[in-house]
């Protein structure tokens, strides 16, 4: 605590926060605080992401929301293209989460990559 801290502030209460990690998922989220909640957002190497969306006031049974992005666009759009989301999905667990992440970056490349890959390959320089 400074002197610039209120005098009203608590910092216990942040001690017993879970922080969320998901350890499997080689990509790194970008992390962001909203009103509903935490918010993450992965962009992977193979076109596709995810943004999961940790519901304060739940349970790490219950907590989560997930929906699938398109990362070859900017900014990522949400596509339900994937056999691993064909909708937002809510009511997961850390657990759930994690599996559908792990899952989502071994997808096959984005038809968009492929495309950009093959345009190049066939251009001249």
């Amino acid at each position: 605590m400074s002197l610039f801290d209120p005098i009203d502030s608590d910092f216990q209460s942040f001690l017993f926060v879970e922080s969320v990690v998901f350890p499997q998922v080689l990509a790194l989220p970008t992390h962001e605080y909203v009103p509903e909640g935490e918010l993450y957002t992965f962009c992977f190497a193979n076109g596709y992401g995810a943004l999961v969306v940790r519901l304060s006031g739940h349970t790490m049974a219950d907590a989560f929301e997930l929906c699938m992005l398109d990362c070859t666009v900017q900014p990522p759009q949400p596509t339900f293209q994937t056999f691993i989301a064909a909708s937002i999905l809510p009511g997961l667990s850390h657990e759930a989460v994690t599996q559908l992440l792990v899952r989502a970056e071994h997808l096959p490349r984005h038809p968009a990559l492929i495309q950009a890959q093959t345009s190049l390959l066939d251009e001249l320089f």
